[in-house]
């Protein structure tokens, strides 16, 4: 065992390393966090496991309790790689052992919830513990080591529910004769990876699964004449496991402070295990696309996963392992491959998720359950090269193993992974509580600085008087009790449309929201104090005095680290670094439009700086210059911005984004055309006015460019004139000048 706890020590030490000081930003861990020190209960399925080990590991007095959680994702992440070790190590030789922990330990994604107060590397290591397992039951069958197996796969589901597709292949693993008869595995691979999941994606009906769980389970119970007892008995174990699912409602009957869905109710319960109002999808963001439209882009990206976390050396090293695996046990093989394709591309298949970074940084941690089958395949084929020729195999052995760390790190893993330095989400909350005033409310929608908040509030006792309120939840009826339950003063309604948040506005006094919330632009008047918008009250007083304080209280704000947007190494964090370049340019919007244009400038150029993907930001920067006659500005800014909507519309292509976006940004970059049109027109260029205008026309249709399209041709073709006319007041009947114009013309005419 001393090998295996070296092994633990060493990727324990590599990931405390690494692990920043505090909460990082990263998916749910905030509501983790918030969720383990207040005991209440999370967003579906819930996670009763890691709230109960959270809480407990909150309780050492060793840092903040974010860092706390972050130590036993760590501890767990670092077990599951020395479990691994040991598995692989004992049938196939050291240097296999540790090609597969250096196989798995270094991937990135691993890694990085192994520095994450989140479920995921405990998923990992009660997954190994149950590859162990059922490894065990296929070496030699034990009713205690089986019982003890269901138990643990029951146990393991109240933290990680998707843990249920390994169920058909880790059972064909660990039950069953000691050899299959081809004919019969063959049968069972056709069930299990053909048959079921093609039936899944033709019905849509999660119920197969459990179908072939229960088959497989009885095929291949050990006793024929027993089946049903053992059955019975199986059952038990794996339901005594599961019933720690039942903190939920006895938690939720408390009225925790989080009490997600009130599963106190069981018709709630039913909900969050079985994820009902997320469509039983990883994300309701799936919904907007026809099923398995995205299984190829999806199958694209983890291909590049593959390809960028393992390399060459890695991939062959588990293919080889595999056709190693199927000469020397075709009972694991088969099992694993299962395992394998049920928890990769199956899932991929399921979860059908655009490949956004958004989307992406969601479903990259779902990789791991297949990326543990690939570390025990490497595994398994550095310990047949070890068995080829001698002494010269073992060296190659070892060089393979030792290439695992080697090529990783020259590709500079190691500084991508660093996280000693991360206080952003600590410096978020700071500059955006501290800009609300005393008992003011203040609204925020993406999961990250939701919850980023709440955990500085309640972990921390941050400003205690501010009310956060979550936009995308605002609707929900056991948020809105919580609420009253929490503070009745507090008048809270869905926040989906003006005629909501108008209600919200004028119920309560100082609402403020932060840059990721959505606020519909008829909500006035409203201006930017700092990271924050204000929402209602005074309207700000205009001129340079406004815009020039604005950039003053900016500069009380606390921005540690490297803000661009493009250098981080996560989407989270891009998205916080986002949040600061938005409220600039919100800021600069309203410093346009009362004439401030210097300082709105030097908003628009901080904005810009802080994300250079952001074509609005050289848009506005571009009309302020063209406003005061500066042309020799303006045409490079807005051949800037036109370039960089061009990008941005060639990536909303490539991730598959919904067509309202595409919409959206289609109409930004025509926008940025025709004011290309009207300087080229001004300057007397109208064949280059003609071309850009016409570009804006096929970007999005706007009844102001058909407009300046029509002045462009007056006086030169009327038919021209009279059919651009007529296309603009189809897009905009209200449109005055095209309206009047094209009676004068018609009346010409006649």
């Amino acid at each position: 065992m001393k090998p295996a706890a070296a092994v633990f020590g060493a990727f324990f030490w590599l990931y405390l390393w690494c692990m920043p000081p505090g909460l990082p930003l990263y998916r749910d861990s905030g509501e983790m966090t918030t969720s383990a020190a207040t005991l209440g209960v999370s967003h579906p399925t819930g996670y009763p496991l890691y709230i109960l080990l959270g809480r407990a590991v909150q309780n050492l007095p060793l840092g903040n309790r974010a860092y706390r959680m972050d130590l036993l994702s760590a501890a767990a992440g670092a077990a599951c790689l020395a479990l691994l070790f040991w598995v692989v190590r004992r049938r196939w030789g050291a240097a296999a052992g540790c090609g597969a922990a250096l196989f798995l330990g270094l991937d990135p994604v691993f890694w990085s919830v192994c520095m994450v107060p989140e479920m995921y590397s405990l998923w990992m290591l009660l997954s190994s513990l149950i590859l162990c397992l059922a490894w065990s039951l296929r070496e030699r069958y034990s009713e205690r080591v089986w019982l003890g197996f269901c138990f643990l796969y029951g146990l393991a589901l109240t933290n990680r529910m998707d843990l249920v597709l390994w169920a058909p292949g880790m059972l064909w693993m660990a039950l069953g004769p000691a050899e299959d008869p081809p004919r019969t595995s063959g049968l069972w691979l056709g069930l299990a990876l053909v048959c079921c999941p093609a039936l899944m994606a033709v019905t849509d009906s999660k119920a197969l699964i459990g179908l072939l769980i229960a088959a497989t389970a009885l095929w291949r119970a050990p006793e024929p004449s027993s089946r049903w007892r053992w059955a019975l008995a199986s059952a038990g174990f794996g339901l005594l496991g599961l019933s720690l699912v039942l903190y939920l409602p006895v938690r939720s009957a408390g009225l925790p402070w989080l009490d997600w869905n009130h599963p106190a109710v069981l018709s709630n319960l039913k909900e969050t295990l079985l994820r009902s109002r997320y469509g039983g999808t990883l994300d309701l963001l799936s919904t907007n696309y026809a099923r398995g439209e995205l299984f190829l882009p999806n199958l694209l990206v983890y291909a590049r996963h593959l390809w960028e976390s393992f390399s060459p050396v890695g991939l062959l090293a588990a293919g080889a392992g595999l056709a190693a695996l199927f000469r020397s046990d075709a009972r694991v093989c088969l099992g694993t491959l299962a395992c394998y394709w049920w928890s990769g591309p199956v899932f991929l298949f399921l979860a059908n998720m655009p490949p956004n970074p958004h989307a992406l940084a969601i479903v990259e941690p779902h990789y791991l359950a297949s990326d543990l089958i690939l570390a025990v395949w490497a595994g398994r084929g550095i310990g047949a090269l070890s068995h080829l020729a001698g002494k010269p195999g073992q060296a190659a052995a070892w060089v393979a193993a030792a290439a695992m760390a080697a090529v990783p790190f020259a590709m500079g893993l190691g500084a991508r992974m660093d996280r000693r330095e991360h206080v952003f989400s600590y410096d978020y909350a700071k500059n955006a509580l501290k800009s609300v005033p005393p008992g003011g409310v203040l609204v925020a929608k993406k999961d990250v600085q939701l919850y980023t908040l709440w955990h500085h509030q309640v972990t921390h006792g941050w400003r205690p008087d501010v009310r956060v309120v979550a936009q995308g939840l605002a609707g929900s009826p056991w948020y809105r009790e919580s609420w009253r339950r929490r503070d009745p003063s507090l008048t809270l309604t869905p926040l989906r449309d003006p005629t909501h948040w108008e209600r919200f506005v004028a119920a309560n006094k100082d609402v403020l929201a932060s840059p990721d919330a959505e606020v519909p632009p008829e909500i006035r008047p409203r201006r930017q104090e700092a990271l924050l918008t204000v929402l209602g009250g005074p309207p700000a007083s205009p001129g340079p005095a406004a815009a020039e304080a604005f950039l003053k209280s900016w500069e009380l704000l606390v921005l540690r680290g490297d803000y661009r947007y493009e250098d981080q190494p996560d989407f989270f964090t891009s998205d916080i670094v986002g949040d600061y370049s938005r409220a600039l340019y919100f800021a600069a919007e309203e410093a346009s439009r009362s004439d401030a244009r210097p300082a709105a400038d030097k908003m628009l150029e901080r904005s810009w700086a802080l994300h250079w993907l952001f074509p609005e930001a050289a848009t506005l920067l571009a009309y302020n210059a063209f406003a005061v006659g500066d042309h020799v500005r303006a045409k490079p800014l807005y051949e800037t911005a036109a370039r960089l909507f061009n990008e941005m519309l060639r990536l909303a292509d490539q991730y598959h984004s919904l067509p309202g976006l595409k919409i959206e940004i289609s109409r930004g970059a025509a926008e940025t055309w025709m004011h290309l049109g009207v300087m080229a027109e001004r300057s007397g260029d109208s064949a280059e006015a003609q071309q850009r205008y016409a570009e804006s026309l096929r970007l999005h249709p706007m009844a102001q460019t058909h407009y300046n399209m029509a002045v462009l041709f007056w006086n030169k073709d009327w038919a021209r004139v009279e059919a651009e006319l007529t296309a603009a007041l189809a897009l905009d009947p209200g449109h005055a000048e095209a309206a009047r114009f094209l009676a004068l013309l018609r009346a010409k005419k006649r």
